[in-house]
């Protein structure tokens, strides 16, 4: 009788604990300010931690002899830290220049370290606009899509099972999708969304 009693008071105590800390993560994850960071036109020198994965994953080559991949070079590459609080180690995006791979438009691929291995979890015929930091420490990412017969399409991704996701149409050609649209519009694009996985 005596043990079940101090069984039931250590449950109480725990089950207790553990809604305080689902609170205070609630409450960080309410305060949490999200930055937005606009990609501006700029390709800055590469990441020296970048080039050796890039290599790896045969995206671009730093080796004069290997002529089927482009040099590992800031004229066709940039790259960006999706996950803020990591380091590139972790996983990077890698945005190309138009022409490479035989792509009249940029293309996005994100690479992540899948135990111990890098791997490419998502590709995108597509340019970023913007990255917002989010509770998770994945950003979320705006890439814009051409589309021959409306435009530039911008459409947020979100991390969600080990890669990202279209998730909503934000704008078309630099104008906000205004919130009465939005439904009918996410309708159209996202389940048609072929411009990548």
């Amino acid at each position: 009788m005596k043990n079940t009693f101090v069984l039931g008071l250590l449950s109480l105590a725990f089950f207790s604990c553990g809604g305080d800390v689902a609170e205070e993560i609630n409450a960080e994850k309410a305060n949490f300010e999200s930055e937005i960071y606009l990609v501006t036109d700029p390709y800055p020198e590469l990441d020296a931690e970048a080039i050796p994965i890039m290599e790896k994953l045969e995206i671009c080559t730093t080796n004069d002899t290997v002529l089927h991949l482009p040099p590992c070079s800031n004229e066709f590459f940039r790259i960006f830290d999706y996950r803020p609080t990591k380091d590139l180690k972790t996983g990077f995006i890698v945005e190309m220049i138009p022409g490479l791979y035989n792509s009249p438009v940029h293309q996005i691929v994100i690479v992540e370290d899948y135990f111990g291995k890098f791997r490419i979890v998502n590709q995108y015929l597509g340019h970023l606009i913007e990255m917002r930091t989010k509770y998770s420490g994945y950003n979320d990412l705006l890439i814009g899509y051409t589309d021959p017969d409306i435009g530039v399409v911008a459409i947020r991704h979100e991390w969600t099972n080990g890669k990202y996701e279209p998730i909503d149409v934000e704008e078309i050609n630099n104008h906000l999708v205004k919130p009465e649209m939005k439904d009918s519009i996410n309708n159209i694009f996202l389940p048609a969304f072929s411009a990548g996985h």
